[in-house]
């Protein structure tokens, strides 16, 4: 239940740090206000500019598995949550397709280099993503 003292649209502070939403339509024309947030909020944690990057890359690519097949109208919710020196990334958006998210080979690769941690799945009518970046860590 949202404290009445602070706006539900405000970040909300997890145990280790901030948590901020953000919501777009379910379009891949508007990932970048995902890609950007994700790295403004990076580099206010202090991340490289290579984890800044790497960050980013994956928002993208995670983002626009999920929204692939999005119903019409259907929107992207994105939590950004700060966990010591790392960045959660998680992403939901509902699908009418009961297939689990399948990641191409190519972007499971480019994933493995650039994510800390990530997984995918369908769950409840929706397909999501959870995705960890550390401060320090880089695909160089």
């Amino acid at each position: 239940m949202p404290d009445d003292d602070q706006p539900s649209d405000a970040p909300a502070s997890s145990a280790d740090g901030f948590s901020a939403r953000l919501t777009i339509p379910a379009a891949t024309r508007f990932l970048r206000l995902a890609r950007l947030t994700a790295a403004g909020l990076a580099g206010d944690l202090g991340f490289l500019v290579d984890a800044v990057e790497d960050l980013r890359v994956a928002v993208d690519e995670l983002s626009a598995l999920i929204i692939d097949g999005a119903p019409a109208g259907a929107h992207l919710e994105l939590t950004y949550v700060e966990r010591g020196d790392a960045l959660v990334v998680e992403g939901s958006c509902p699908t009418d397709d009961a297939t689990p998210p399948e990641l191409h080979r190519v972007a499971r690769e480019l994933l493995q280099i650039v994510a800390d941690e990530y997984d995918v799945e369908l769950l409840e009518g929706c397909r999501r993503f959870r995705l960890l970046k550390r401060a320090d860590s880089s695909s160089v």
